[in-house]
């Protein structure tokens, strides 16, 4: 037990440390903005990069992995959709709001910290692929909400999502390392090494800025679809995955590990972007981002008791 605190805690401790530097006013919005910048563009693509060019990426495992995983995420999206409609009586905008909370992990803040700290960069690539599935996630996602406003244009939304891929620093520099690794020519030593310098900073710097964003959300009304939200995500999400990734398809432990701390993980920070930019659900989608993240603390902590351990 000493061991997995001593891993979680200070994870956690990044994460409340910037929570309260926002809070005490050390850092404002703006400031944030350019910390989430400076991650996003210069931090996280060089690690990313590195570690998909310098990890075996492709077999048949990899894709299988990446398909069940995705098929957790849809399984989620159509319980908490299903849910949101039966008992709160949403309609499909709200539906989707719902399972996209439902469904969506904080895969890039805290997920790709987690799995690099717990496991190493063997860690990496299964958290790098569940990165990859929201390119699907945020398409169904936005196809959906556009459905909604009667406004769904699915050749427009295949535009709109290329777009965004060509201008997501977080996927591109995964999608050029894995390409670069399938060519086998090894990283040149400064390379190798200037790259693994910036990327360093990469994990703490997101853990830090999550904090920050978080403390700039507010808890406010709609707490029973919050909270029903929150239960899918912590509970019902890395059940799911664990059904699927263990007794199902009975992969590698440190896969296995991987997918399902994921799933476990918070509401990802993505939910509450859509909900506010189409206006809707706006209020639930930050309550069950703040009270998730909040929770999860305890929730991973108890998860990691009962993963097997990884060889």
């Amino acid at each position: 037990m000493n061991a997995i605190l001593n891993s979680v805690v200070p994870l956690f401790a990044v994460i409340f440390t910037g929570y309260f530097a926002a809070k005490g006013k050390m850092l404002d919005q703006q400031a944030v903005r350019g910390l989430t910048n400076y991650i996003f563009f210069f931090a996280l693509p060089p690690l990313l990069f590195r570690l998909m060019a310098t990890n075996e990426v492709g077999g048949t495992g990899e894709w299988q992995f990446l398909l069940v995983y995705l098929t957790t995420e849809l399984i989620m999206l159509i319980l908490g959709g299903a849910l949101a409609w039966m008992v709160f009586g949403r309609g499909l905008a709200g539906m989707t709001i719902h399972g996209f909370g439902a469904a969506f992990s904080n895969t890039v803040l805290l997920g790709l910290p987690f799995v690099l700290w717990l496991y190493g960069d063997a860690g990496a690539v299964p958290a790098l692929l569940v990165i990859t599935t929201n390119v699907a996630t945020f398409s169904l996602v936005t196809i959906l909400l556009e459905a909604s406003q009667g406004r769904a244009q699915p050749g427009q939304v295949l535009t709109d999502t290329l777009k965004s891929i060509l201008k997501n620093p977080i996927l591109m520099a995964a999608g050029l390392g894995l390409a670069y690794g399938q060519l086998d020519l090894g990283l040149p030593a400064v390379v190798d090494r200037t790259l693994s310098l910036m990327g360093q900073a990469g994990a703490p710097a997101a853990l830090f800025a999550l904090g920050a964003t978080l403390a700039m959300q507010r808890v406010a009304g709609s707490r029973g679809p919050a909270a029903a939200i929150i239960g899918l995500k912590l509970f019902v999400h890395p059940l799911i995955t664990w059904l699927l990734l263990g007794p199902a398809f009975d992969f590698e432990p440190i896969w296995a590990n991987a997918g399902i701390l994921i799933a476990s993980l918070p509401v990802g920070l993505n939910v509450f972007i859509f909900a506010q930019r189409y206006q809707v659900e706006v209020e639930v989608a930050s309550t069950a981002i703040l009270v998730s993240t909040a929770l999860s603390m305890v929730t991973v902590t108890v998860l990691l008791t009962i993963l097997p351990p990884v060889p």
